[in-house]
């Protein structure tokens, strides 16, 4: 059972795995688009989690055990058998998920908050997964993107259209 510490400190930079999941389609040898899912799934094999029974699209272009591509298949997974430790799946309105979740740490996903290339605001399908760490993801200070999203530099999570969480001490 891995306490939210060890996933902490098991979180990979986006370099290292930029380096190593690499999308080798014919159309492309550079990375994916979005690592998030990724990410997580490394800091969850580092921290001695089995991802055997993740269903979903997986990294195929190293040796050794597979990243899940896609944060929703990630949230699936995490709803169909949470890894021991991991509390119930929690729906926390995203309007308030901030004051909701303060203090409190876990695995967080936000389901239609971005917007990928021609996608309007209304039909929007970009999803994250992440640690949350009390106030944070592992991306930035809460702060900081509540700046980016005032000056249109990022999405706002408080618009996702739906807010999981697992709570993991």
């Amino acid at each position: 059972m891995a306490s939210f510490e060890t996933l902490w400190k098991s979180f990979p930079s986006s370099g290292t795995m930029k380096a190593k999941c690499v999308n080798k389609q014919n159309a492309s040898s550079s990375p994916f688009g979005n690592y998030c899912a990724i990410n997580l799934s490394e800091c969850f094999i580092k921290s001695g989690i089995a991802m055997q029974s993740a269903n979903g699209a997986k990294c195929w272009s190293h040796k050794g055990p597979k990243h899940l591509l896609r944060a929703e298949d990630f949230a699936k997974w995490l709803k169909r058998s949470a890894p021991p430790g991991f509390g119930k799946t929690e729906k926390i309105a995203p309007a308030d998920f901030q004051s909701v979740l303060d203090g409190r740490t876990g695995v967080i996903f936000f389901k239609d908050y971005w917007t990928r290339g021609n996608e309007s605001d209304a039909n929007r399908s970009g999803d994250h997964i992440d640690l949350w760490n009390e106030d944070a993801i592992t991306s930035s200070s809460m702060f900081w993107r509540a700046v980016s999203e005032f000056f249109g530099a990022v999405s706002d999570l408080n618009k996702s259209k739906e807010i999981l969480f697992w709570e993991v001490k």
